[in-house]
């Protein structure tokens, strides 16, 4: 009875919060703002929905439980500044509320705090958020024309999310950024307090820099300036873990991801990870392109790990390579108040097995208010895979509905 007043407790506040941003901010959608003096609080959140329908290969039983709406986003977004030195950033998405815990989509997007009264050095985030590795990763699918992200980073090759330390800094009149930070190295279960066995610690660092501006994650990906000149961004990262477990130990609950079943399973290693990639985005006159790619070298402090597939060590030499890249076309309409988008992505689970996944997206937005107001269709077609990694019954996914953000 005390878990039931309180999950009722939950789902009142967050009413109470989404119909006090609703009726004040329905026609401009922007957020909600407290202020007293040089502190401000601003209320935001985004709701977004969409209708699943899944194509099947023949001969294959369909599993129509899988043809079914889905709640998308559920979140209230709440951004303080203090001062001119602190702020401070809390997410929570109520869209899996009660459902199982799913460490990808956990309750809290977001949770951490920034001093800036150093700048001129560097600013300092401590708190649960985004690792800042990959262009594609972080910014948030509101903003693009897809509903979900690309194999190679929707969270199986690496963890979006984390807790931790960084520091950034921005050169150059805001063109260059360069960002480092240490991780506990479990993701999205750092939530619950503890890291693994390991004890090991992810090292991060990113530098992204964009001419003749570096533009922000709304603006990154489609060009909704209608861009007079070229603009380049241009992005290299890379991340690096230690994870010897001790003997008879194992990883955490959920930190191992959602390929726990499967041999090629590398989201955490017992041993040392290590990837790289390097990210370019280009916009012109409506027009935009991305590009995209991450190399994984995995060494399993075990000779028999499987990941190593079982493989002479004269042949894998210790260790095993992974990887994927993606490129995305758009273009934007300011007349039609539309985005048509299409992506292609490949992926190479493991080296030391022969195979390959690829992919086509398609992608139509229609805007009633910028993206605050969005209707997406998307349809994602498998067009061949023999990795463990990828092994799925469905040969091809529509989704459409509709998004809507105060921001």
């Amino acid at each position: 009875m005390t878990n039931r007043k309180l999950n009722l407790k939950k789902i009142s506040l967050f009413s109470f919060c989404f119909t006090l941003i609703l009726t004040q901010n329905v026609f401009a959608q922007e957020p909600f703002k407290l202020s007293s003096g040089q502190n401000v609080l601003e209320i935001g959140g985004i709701v977004s929905t969409y209708l699943n329908l899944r194509t099947y290969p023949t001969g294959v039983t369909p599993k129509l439980q899988n043809n079914t709406f889905k709640l998308k986003d559920a979140r209230l977004d709440l951004n303080g500044k203090f001062g001119k030195d602190f702020d401070l950033h809390l997410q929570m998405d109520f869209a899996g509320f009660g459902s199982p815990f799913d460490p990808v989509n956990p309750l809290i997007n977001d949770a951490h705090i920034t001093y800036k009264g150093l700048h001129k050095l560097f600013n300092i985030r401590m708190g649960y958020g985004k690792v800042p590795y990959s262009m594609n990763s972080n910014i948030d699918h509101e903003w693009t024309p897809f509903w979900e992200r690309p194999q190679v980073t929707k969270g199986d090759f690496f963890s979006r999310r984390d807790l931790g330390f960084r520091l950034d800094r921005t050169f150059w009149n805001d063109r260059i950024k360069a960002i480092s930070g240490i991780y506990t190295g479990t993701g999205e279960v750092s939530l619950g307090g503890s890291n693994d066995p390991s004890g090991g610690f992810e090292y991060v660092g990113r530098v992204e820099v964009g001419y003749p501006e570096r533009r922000t994650e709304h603006e990154a990906i489609i060009d909704t300036k209608i861009s007079n000149k070229p603009n380049i961004q241009f992005g290299l990262n890379a991340r690096f873990t230690r994870k010897n477990l001790p003997v008879g130990k194992s990883f955490l609950a959920g930190e191992s991801g959602a390929l726990v079943d499967s041999p090629y399973n590398f989201k955490v290693i017992d041993g040392e990870k290590f990837i790289y990639g390097a990210d370019i985005a280009l916009a012109y006159k409506g027009f935009s392109v991305q590009a995209e790619g991450h190399i994984l070298k995995g060494t399993p402090q075990n000779s028999d790990d499987p990941l190593l597939n079982f493989t002479a060590a004269s042949n894998n030499k210790g260790y095993f390579k992974a990887g994927g890249w993606l490129v995305i076309g758009n273009y934007y309409s300011k007349l039609l108040k539309s985005i048509f988008a299409v992506r292609y992505e490949e992926l190479n689970a493991n080296d030391l097995i022969p195979g390959y996944s690829k992919r086509i997206a398609y992608s139509y937005c229609y805007q009633l208010k910028n993206f605050n107001s969005m209707i997406r269709a998307e349809y994602d077609k498998i067009l061949s895979q023999t990795e463990g990694i990828n092994t799925t019954s469905y040969n091809g996914q529509f989704r459409i509905g509709w998004q809507f953000v105060i921001e």
